[in-house]
């Protein structure tokens, strides 16, 4: 009998991959903890046409137990394949899709759970999460990317200067052992390994961390996503995101998305002013 692990490990390795088209099953449901992302196939003419949309869970009033007896939860109703909820693409004679992991076109700001000091010169090293995207490929090429949380947009940094993000939260953990990370794992998550460092001549808080996933890989390692390991450098200029040169992927990591941009041509934009109060104490 598999333990949790395992059995998160075998779900992780049966999600992210190709899939035969839906052709005798009606609308495939791919489920991200409760959230959920449905494919669907029309037949038009010599070819297909492919459909998906993402559903997120809704909120529901409470209701005060009963002594009736309980009736089992039925299946969602989907608008039609027509409807503009379905985001769609001609596939041809395509028997496959791809799904696989990426990062939202947004730079990521992650809300540290609780924020913290940092002494100057001092660095710490740890994980953070962020959610992905779900990718749907139809011969390689991107047909659509969909937000497993529902997207807010936030201001990193100043009004002036700022940047526009996807807005995500996380808890900050301080260790260096990727053990701490498997009552994390999630495939709507990945896992990114820090370390923060603050070459100022001052104490800073550490409260948000700007994430351009853009730049970033996503690998496979067993019940688990994770990216390269980012540095964040807190001067008195600003933060700058970099990939940390001495960070080290697992040997049995699977490379499941590459980055998009590199380094050096968003370089630029990498760093920037931030409020004083986000940054000193």
């Amino acid at each position: 009998m598999m333990n949790d692990q395992e059995q998160e490990a075998e779900t992780l390795d049966i999600l992210w991959k190709n899939w035969n088209l839906p052709v005798d099953e009606g609308a495939r449901c791919h489920c991200f903890g409760n959230t959920s992302l449905y494919v669907s196939i029309n037949t038009a003419g010599d070819g297909a046409v492919l459909a998906a949309m993402v559903r997120f869970p809704e909120v529901k009033p409470v209701v005060k137990k009963s002594n009736k007896t309980a009736r089992k939860p039925s299946l969602p109703e989907l608008p039609p394949i027509d409807d503009a909820a379905w985001t769609r693409a001609f596939v041809g004679k395509t028997q496959e899709y791809g799904l696989y992991p990426g990062y939202p076109p947004l730079p990521i700001c992650v809300r540290l759970h609780e924020s913290f000091s940092l002494p100057p010169g001092s660095d710490i090293m740890g994980w953070i999460f962020s959610h992905l995207e779900a990718r749907i490929l139809i011969n390689g090429e991107d047909m659509a990317s969909f937000a497993l949380i529902p997207p807010y947009k936030t201001l990193y940094g100043t009004p002036d200067s700022g940047v526009v993000c996807r807005y995500d939260e996380a808890e900050f953990l301080a260790s260096e052992e990727p053990a701490t990370l498997f009552s994390h794992a999630n495939p709507a998550l990945v896992a990114h390994p820090v370390r923060i460092r603050n070459s100022s001549s001052g104490p800073v808080k550490v409260s948000d961390l700007c994430i351009y996933g853009e730049q970033l890989s996503i690998f496979g390692t067993g019940s688990r996503l994770q990216s390269e390991r980012l540095l964040f450098t807190f001067s008195s200029s600003g933060v700058r995101m970099a990939i940390d040169s001495q960070g080290r992927v697992p040997r049995d990591a699977t490379v499941l998305a590459r980055p998009r941009v590199s380094g050096e041509e968003r370089a630029f934009e990498r760093s920037f002013e931030l409020f004083k109060a986000m940054t000193r104490i």
